[in-house]
């Protein structure tokens, strides 16, 4: 067990040697951080260079917010019916989430907290899809496998690449924060770093099933850039076509739970309860995605 341990830790810590070195990693990393930071600042800007008050701009952003988690969370009718609702305070459970997210805690935090978590569901496969199958391409992979396992080694392939994610993310958020805490200085401290842990946290969470997709399909396909087409086109391909099937057949928008998509914004919600659960099909995805990878990997002709 112990020797089992150290090696998948072992590779875990050649995995993000080798993703600072490789052009792969390299262009994860830069790609996170310039889409991070632009989202960020399409974020701040409207405040930053005086295009609207900041009353003005809450009242807006709660009423879109509201218009999104109805969407999210009921997943039928239109966003017309569902901007009238709101405004009629049919949906006064949506509307009291928003007003969380935008007057009861950081108003930019939650923003950019809610961007990223429809971006970096995008992104997180590009730091992961050459786990498996960049060794499998180059045949070095059958250099590896006499002095490991390859449970060992695809455990500290997943290991290396969510460690990778976790520590990008990180550095991007506190770089966040400090702006807002600093330089736009609209929340106290006491109100910036509990919220900006929790929103971590979510974001922390909502990374290990996308890690995990990466990696599975780095199993399923030999080239990496196959890999990396078949991770972000699920990404992708999951809620556009629960959206527009739905239009035909209701219960095909179900189809979002494939993935997260369906349940991740609930990792922000106010209701604890509503949290646990969405952190519990979030870590449960992720396991799913990694016990195929492993099924597969166990079985593959290498």
């Amino acid at each position: 067990m112990t020797r089992t341990l150290k090696q998948i830790l072992s590779h875990a810590r050649n995995s993000m040697s080798h993703a600072l070195r490789s052009g792969s990693g390299v262009a994860f990393i830069v790609l996170t951080v310039l889409i991070g930071l632009a989202l960020a600042n399409f974020a701040f800007a409207p405040i930053e260079l005086g295009f609207i008050e900041l009353e003005e701009f809450r009242t807006g952003a709660a009423k879109g917010i509201g218009l999104a988690l109805s969407l999210a969370t009921l997943q039928q009718g239109d966003p017309d019916r569902f901007l009238g609702r709101l405004e009629a305070g049919e949906l006064e459970e949506m509307t009291m989430w928003a007003r969380y997210l935008v007057l009861d805690q950081p108003m930019l935090l939650s923003i950019i907290v809610l961007l990223l978590g429809l971006v970096l569901p995008l992104l997180l496969p590009l730091g992961s899809f050459a786990a498996i199958s960049g060794d499998v391409q180059h045949r070095s992979i059958r250099y590896l496998l006499p002095r490991t396992t390859r449970t060992a080694l695809l455990l500290g392939r997943l290991f290396g690449c969510l460690i990778l994610s976790w520590l990008l993310i990180t550095g991007l958020l506190v770089a966040i924060i400090l702006y807002l805490g600093i330089v736009l200085s609209l929340d106290s401290w006491n109100d910036l770093l509990p919220w900006g842990i929790r929103c971590l946290g979510a974001l922390l969470i909502l990374s290990f099933p996308y890690v995990s997709l990466g990696v599975l399909c780095s199993t399923i396909f030999r080239a990496p850039m196959v890999a990396l087409l078949a991770s972000v086109g699920v990404a992708i391909a999951v809620p556009l076509i629960a959206f527009s099937a739905r239009a035909a057949w209701e219960p095909l928008g179900q189809l979002l739970y494939l993935l997260p998509w369906g349940y991740s914004h609930q990792l922000l919600s106010p209701d604890g309860q509503t949290v646990t659960m969405a952190t519990l099909y979030c870590l449960g995805h992720g396991l799913v995605f990694t016990l195929l990878a492993h099924l597969r990997f166990r079985r593959a002709d290498l």
